[in-house]
């Protein structure tokens, strides 16, 4: 995934609880000077705000001011000697010699970290009109602050190099979730298109709705989901995060999608296998308790893996069964009459037109409207229907019990 694919998924996932990862996504696309001063203030936390405070508003307020240079000639002998700039600091305010930029500079230098030399220049070249703003030099600055904190490289490596991006994201959403970094780890080792079109914008949006609804209409998903053809495992990441989920079992037939989509789950496939990704095709499931056969991956250096395969034990019967890809599912109808009578079922299609240039070839099996889709699956008890507008097509989603 390109970087600004991975920010701008961040920001569908995490943006409204999270506003700062739309600084994230600022500063990775445009370098933007002010979400660079938000998100190291964020960083260093808050007995630090002033001093970053002091620095940004020397960038902003950057003058050709001839004094403040003469007074660097003093400040790069007593930098490191406290007493001696809090009395300069002292003899500059009461002088009146500078401007307001004066009282910044001492507010900056007194309160860094590393008061060297190199770091001193890098201010002096910072605050002058003639040279333009070096993102490199104020790096060099914000790391001064306070050496012991490593997020601050971070974010310059996120901004300049646009690497470590879900690392970051990581840590501007305090660490509550898991998918940032399940998926720098899917980046680094399934990076490919199915990836990229498995975090698409419409993949996302689709799972956020389901997750969004079970939410605001409190609904019981029961001790053990079925989700078909669950791909990469990204709707079953997003109920883990967002909803009350105890177990879910995710079947594809494709063989390259179970670790992926492990991956994605490492936490709940290591906690008892409340998650476990099964290659298997959605025609022949028995939605009754039943064991079934699974890889296991075990990684080593250089993200290799070595594969066993064990049978999974015999786990609880579905409780409820989720299809966010019906129109890819041949022979819908027989898949549908095997479904459980009284099953709770969550099912999404779409009106994706053949005829568009992005056209999948395994698109078999649209509807054009809400009501056609609701009418061809005819559950006893319905408790959502609608429709969700995307860019290319509109999706549709049924909630209820068959």
């Amino acid at each position: 995934m390109q970087p600004h694919e991975i920010v701008d998924r961040l920001t569908i996932l995490y943006g409204n609880k999270h506003p700062i990862i739309n600084s994230l996504e600022r500063v990775v696309n445009t370098e933007e000077i002010s979400d660079i001063f938000t998100l190291s203030s964020y960083l260093l936390g808050k007995e630090h705000r002033e001093t970053v405070s002091a620095l940004k508003n020397l960038v902003y307020e950057r003058k050709a001011e001839d004094n403040i240079f003469v007074l660097f000639k003093v400040i790069n002998v007593i930098s490191n000697d406290t007493e001696a700039l809090h009395a300069l600091r002292n003899v500059c305010s009461d002088s009146n010699f500078v401007n307001m930029q004066t009282e910044l500079l001492f507010k900056l230098i007194i309160n860094l970290d590393d008061k060297d030399v190199d770091v001193i220049s890098a201010i002096k070249n910072l605050v002058s009109t003639e040279a333009e703003l070096n993102l490199f030099l104020l790096f060099k600055v914000l790391q001064a602050i306070d050496t012991k904190n490593e997020t601050i490289a971070t974010l310059k490596s996120a901004t300049l190099y646009k690497t470590n991006i879900l690392k970051l994201a990581h840590k501007l959403t305090e660490e509550k979730y898991t998918i940032p970094l399940n998926m720098r780890k899917m980046v680094n080792r399934f990076e490919g298109k199915p990836l990229t079109d498995s975090f698409s914008r419409g993949q996302l949006r689709s799972k956020i709705w389901i997750s969004d609804k079970i939410n605001d209409l409190d609904i019981d998903l029961g001790d053990m989901i079925y989700v078909c053809a669950g791909w990469y495992g990204v709707l079953s990441a997003l109920l883990f995060e967002r909803n009350k989920v105890k177990n879910i079992l995710s079947f594809d037939s494709d063989p390259a999608t179970d670790n992926p989509a492990d991956t994605l789950n490492k936490e709940q496939t290591i906690d008892g296998l409340r998650f476990k990704a099964v290659v298997k095709d959605i025609h022949s499931l028995n939605y009754e308790d039943k064991a079934f056969e699974v890889n296991h991956y075990q990684y080593t250096e250089m993200n290799a893996y070595e594969t066993t395969q064990q049978t999974l034990p015999p786990k609880m019967a579905a409780s409820c069964v989720i299809n966010t890809s019906c129109e890819h599912i041949e022979d819908f109808d027989n898949w549908w009459n095997d479904i459980p009578k009284g099953m709770l079922v969550i099912m999404q299609n779409n009106d994706f037109d053949e005829d568009h240039e992005d056209h999948d070839d395994t698109v078999v099996n649209t509807v054009s409207s809400i009501e056609e889709w609701s009418k061809r699956l005819n559950i006893s008890e319905t408790l959502y229907k609608g429709t969700l507008a995307l860019d290319k097509y509109n999706r549709y989603m049924v909630i209820g019990y068959k």
